[in-house]
């Protein structure tokens, strides 16, 4: 039996980077920097995950991205429905999962740019770094041993660049 899990290519794009981002957030570890690969003038999304909303929906819910040098790219406030963002970034807000679009990488995009959720009087801050791609990374590891954790998770985090950068 086939069922139509994905209505457009969009969907499935978005769908299959979440998926890779919540199997990278099992594997870094808690406190660790999630990092995407990317090239200027490419496209990237960045997703934030984080576990307010993962039972229930919040009403009262604020999120604020900001870019490497602490500036205000984008905020949202559901109960208001109030969204702003700085010309050439948007979000998307899903329970649980709120993700920044950079339509084109500049070069003070690089670097860790900072996910604050905060629901009443509790907040949390998610880091996710935007990295440039180097030649090293763009080609498939050659060896042909054993792939060590460290190696998987460098093809995830190279995976995970290719469906978010378009």
């Amino acid at each position: 039996m086939h069922h139509q899990m994905w209505k457009t290519p969009l969907e499935q794009t978005w769908t299959a980077a979440l998926y890779l981002g919540l199997v990278l957030s099992h594997l870094v570890g808690e406190g660790s920097v999630v990092k995407v690969l990317c090239q200027p003038g490419e496209r990237v999304t960045l997703l934030c995950s984080y576990h307010y909303e993962d039972h229930t929906n919040v009403s009262q819910l604020s999120v604020q991205w900001r870019s490497p040098h602490n500036e205000l790219l984008c905020h949202y406030i559901k109960h208001k429905a109030f969204q702003n963002c700085t010309a050439g970034y948007t979000i998307i807000y899903a329970p649980g999962n709120i993700t920044l679009t950079i339509q084109q990488v500049r070069m003070e995009d690089f670097g860790v740019h900072v996910c604050s959720v905060s629901k009443r009087h509790e907040f949390s801050d998610y880091s996710i770094e935007l990295a440039r791609m180097s030649e090293s990374v763009t080609s498939a590891p050659k060896s042909r041993g054993s792939q060590s954790g460290h190696t998987w998770t460098l093809i995830l985090l190279h995976t995970l660049a290719l469906f978010v950068c378009m």
